[in-house]
């Protein structure tokens, strides 16, 4: 494993970015000479911090920053102004975030190299790779090709490698741009099916984890007299309230009757971890409610959604955390997962 940057001119910016492709070292010249009909060049990291330090300009301001200026010049027309330039903003991180992924996926192709063996991030089941089989699909999101494998020892879909190979720092980074031009759906009542099936009790204290800034889960059910907080660590999903949570520190400081999300497991990079976490802010005999689609093969075209827990797998990420199922509640596409300490 190796990283590399890379220099994109066409567009006239220049972005660094890390990329971590399993392949054998080949000569940067050999591979400059594929992508130069591409208009793209490898360079090393160095030379492009050289580079961005001549070539640097300062980045425009916030939309925000200037609406004072823009309304004295606009007048009556500011507010039109202002959502052209909102759409205008948001269609170019779209291109942003899709020339990246097209990048990465043309890299693979090139100089990526098979595995003969393969190892689940779930069970840590090893096999031949032939043994694996193969789900493919195109993110909608600018995301690319999302190629995933289902693991025969414990049947869950996980992938794409490509998601696997980025550091938490990388990962929360396109998260952060994805969130800035597009939404989740309204989750509210899925999310408040899923307290409910934790048989919560008054004057107990609940927690919605991984929020997010689509739902009014929580603002209705403590409009109910519930006590529940929202746990939230993106900036760009987080809702702006009182009672939300944005660190893991904080959340060790209090201890909960239960613990519900919706559409989160899928999303989470190391399942098993984020689970353990959960269990030990848990007060004893307290259940985790967990709501996803992702426990069967469904909403495959986001490169977010990292693990799908089909079959066996489900069982298997509660015991690996030192969990239990307590129930697994199925009505269309409504699953939900009940989970007590084992």
């Amino acid at each position: 494993m190796w990283g590399v940057s890379i220099l994109q001119g066409a567009s006239g910016l220049i972005r660094p970015c890390q990329l971590r492709i399993k392949f054998k070292m080949r000569p940067a010249e050999i591979v400059n000479r594929l992508l130069a009909n591409f208009d793209i060049a490898l360079i090393r990291r160095s030379s492009l911090d050289e580079l961005l330090a001549l070539t640097a300009m300062p980045m425009p301001r916030p939309l925000s920053d200037s609406v004072v200026e823009l309304k004295e010049i606009t007048g009556a027309g500011f507010a039109s102004t202002e959502s052209r330039f909102d759409a205008l903003r948001n269609e170019l991180i779209r291109q942003q975030i899709s020339a990246k992924w097209e990048m990465v996926d043309h890299l693979e192709r090139l100089i990526a190299t098979e595995d003969n063996l393969e190892t689940c991030p779930l069970c840590d089941h090893e096999g031949a790779t032939e043994k694996f089989p193969v789900f493919e699909s195109q993110c909608i999101f600018g995301g690319g090709r999302l190629k995933r494998l289902q693991c025969p020892g414990c049947d869950v879909i996980f992938g794409a490698k490509k998601m696997f190979g980025m550091t938490s720092a990388e990962l929360t980074q396109d998260y952060e741009a994805h969130y800035k031009v597009f939404q989740e759906g309204d989750s509210t009542e899925q999310e408040i099916r899923a307290f409910h099936l934790l048989k919560p009790i008054k004057g107990g204290i609940y927690l919605n984890y991984g929020a997010g800034a689509w739902s009014k889960s929580v603002q209705t059910l403590r409009g109910q007299g519930w006590n529940v907080l929202a746990f939230e660590p993106h900036d760009s999903a987080a809702p702006n309230l009182d009672y939300l949570i944005k660190s893991k520190a904080d959340l060790t400081k209090i201890k909960f009757d239960g613990i519900f999300s919706n559409n989160v497991l899928e999303h989470l990079r190391h399942p098993v971890e984020e689970l353990f976490f959960m269990k030990d802010i848990l007060k004893p005999n307290a259940r985790l409610s967990h709501a996803t689609p992702c426990f069967e093969y469904l909403y495959e075209y986001t490169r977010f959604h990292l693990f799908f827990f089909l079959g066996r797998s489900r069982a298997t990420v509660a015991g690996k955390a030192g969990l239990k199922i307590d129930d697994y509640v199925v009505d269309g596409e409504f699953m939900n997962l009940i989970l007590m300490a084992a």
